[in-house]
C-alpha cells in the first residue's frame, strides 16, 4: 500500500505500518490459493487472511488523512510515487511476460520490444479495468487497488472537507459514516436476495471496487485517528483493546470459514465469495479489529521498529509485483499450495522475492519523485486553482 498519506514515524506509528506489512503478506497468501473445502487448514488460514486485506489499506491511508496538506501535494505524491511507478513496472512485465508465464526464454525477450503486450497493458491503464491480459496468464489483477486509490486521491478536496475540525464538517463525517453503514446493508441485502443476478453482481462491483467504499473507510480511518489521538485513553485501556482487536480478527475469520464450509460451497466444491456479501459484518469487523490491533501495538523505537519502517516502506511494490513473482516460484519450485507447508513456505519466498524487487524499484521512485514531484504537484496546484471559483482558487485545495 502507498505510504504517501503518512508523514511521521512515531513509534506507534511503527506498529501501524507493521499492519501495513501483515496486510500486505495476507494478500499474497488470499491469491496464492482458493477456498477449497477438502483443504481445511489451509482454508482456514485463506479465511483469515482474507480479513486483514487490502480494505485495511484504506482504513491506514484515512487514519494518516491530513485535511491542512494541499490537494496539490497529495496529487503529485501519488503520480509520482503510484501512477508512474505503476506505468513502468506494467510496460517491463509486458515486455518479460514470455518468460515470466513461461512461454519463452530470458534472452528471448531482449531481442525487441514487445508492442502487443505493451498495448494490452496500457488498455488495462486506460480503462481501468485489470482483467484482460494475455490468455492463461495476468499479473496485473491486483492493480485494480492502485486504481481505486487514484480515484480517491481524486477525491481529496471533498475528504479535506469532511475531515476538517469544524463542527460542521464533524457533523457532516458522521452523517457520512451512518450512511455508508446504511448503503452497505442495503448493498448486502440485494446481492443475498438476487444471487444470481449478473446486473446486481455488476451493481455490486462497482460499488466494491470504485471508490464510493475506499472512501467511506478512509472517512472511518480518518475518525478513528481522532479516537485514539488520547493518549490517556489508549494508555489505560491499550492491553485490554489489544486483546479484544485480536480476538475478533482471528475468530472473525475462523467463524467465516466455518460459515463457507457450512452454507456457501458450489458443486466444484469452491467457495463463491458470495458469503462476503452476506456475513459482511462479521467481515468488516474482523478487519477492523485487524486494524485496531495494529494501531495499540507500540514496538517502540530500537531495531525492530526501524525494521518494520524499512519493510513497509516497500509494501507497494511488495503488492504491485507478487502476482508475477508467485506465478514464477510456483512454475520453479513446483510447490503445491494445496499442502500447508508448502503454501507457507510459497507464500514466504514470494514476499521475499517482492521486498528484494521492492528495494530496487523505491530506489528508482525516489529519483522519479525528485525529479517530477515538484512539477506534477505544481501542475495540480495550477489545474485546482483554474477549477476553483473565479479561477483564482489557491491550489492548497
Amino acid at each position: 500500500g502507498d505510504r504517501g498519506m503518512s508523514a511521521a514515524k512515531a513509534p506507534r506509528d511503527s506498529g501501524i505500518e507493521l499492519g501495513r506489512v501483515f496486510c500486505c503478506y495476507c494478500v499474497i497468501l488470499i491469491h496464492l490459493n482458493a477456498f477449497y473445502p477438502a483443504l481445511p487448514w489451509v482454508s482456514v488460514v485463506w479465511s483469515i487472511a482474507k480479513c486483514a486485506s487490502t480494505p485495511v489499506f484504506f482504513l491506514i491511508a484515512g487514519y494518516f488523512f491530513n485535511a491542512e496538506k494541499p490537494f496539490s501535494m497529495y496529487m503529485g505524491r501519488i503520480m509520482a510515487r503510484v501512477v508512474i511507478p505503476t506505468f513502468c513496472y506494467m510496460l517491463l512485465v509486458a515486455q518479460l511476460t514470455p518468460w515470466l508465464s513461461g512461454q519463452g526464454a530470458f534472452l528471448d525477450c531482449l531481442r525487441g520490444p514487445n508492442i502487443g503486450n505493451y498495448l494490452r497493458a496500457l488498455q488495462i491503464l486506460a480503462t481501468t479495468w485489470p482483467y484482460k491480459y494475455v490468455e492463461g496468464y495476468n499479473p496485473f489483477i491486483s492493480l485494480w487497488f492502485t486504481f481505486a486509490l487514484f480515484l480517491c486521491y481524486l477525491c481529496i478536496p471533498i475528504l479535506k472537507l469532511v475531515c476538517q475540525e469544524s463542527a460542521s464538517s464533524r457533523r457532516l463525517k458522521v452523517y457520512i459514516m451512518w450512511l455508508g453503514g446504511l448503503v452497505f446493508v442495503v448493498r448486502v441485502s440485494l446481492v443475498c436476495l438476487f444471487p444470481n443476478s449478473y446486473a446486481m453482481q455488476h451493481l455490486d462491483w462497482w460499488i466494491e471496487q470504485k471508490p464510493f467504499y475506499w472512501l467511506w473507510l478512509m472517512v472511518l480511518g480518518h475518525e478513528l485517528n481522532r479516537v485514539f489521538r488520547d493518549r490517556d485513553l489508549l494508555g489505560r485501556i491499550r492491553a485490554r483493546l489489544s486483546l479484544a482487536s485480536l480476538a475478533a480478527f482471528v475468530l472473525g475469520g475462523v467463524a467465516l470459514y466455518q460459515l463457507t464450509m457450512a452454507f456457501n460451497v458450489d458443486l466444484e466444491g469452491l467457495s463463491n465469495q458470495v458469503f462476503y456479501a452476506r456475513e459482511f459484518v462479521i467481515y468488516f469487523l474482523a478487519q477492523l479489529g485487524m486494524f485496531v490491533f495494529f494501531v495499540t501495538l507500540d514496538p517502540g523505537r530500537g531495531l525492530l521498529s526501524r525494521a518494520i519502517l524499512f519493510v513497509a516502506d516497500k509494501t507497494f511494490y511488495i503488492y504491485v509485483s507478487h502476482e508475477a513473482v508467485y506465478h514464477k516460484l510456483l512454475a520453479l519450485t513446483g510447490y503445491d499450495t494445496d499442502k500447508l507447508g508448502d503454501y507457507m513456505l510459497a507464500s514466504a519466498l514470494t514476499f521475499l522475492a517482492s521486498l528484494a524487487l521492492g528495494i530496487v524499484f523505491k530506489a528508482i521512485e525516489r529519483k522519479v519523485a525528485a525529479a517530477l514531484g515538484p512539477r506534477l504537484s505544481a501542475f495540480w496546484g495550477s489545474l485546482w486553482a483554474r477549477l476553483s471559483p473565479g479561477g483564482k482558487g489557491r491550489a492548497a485545495g
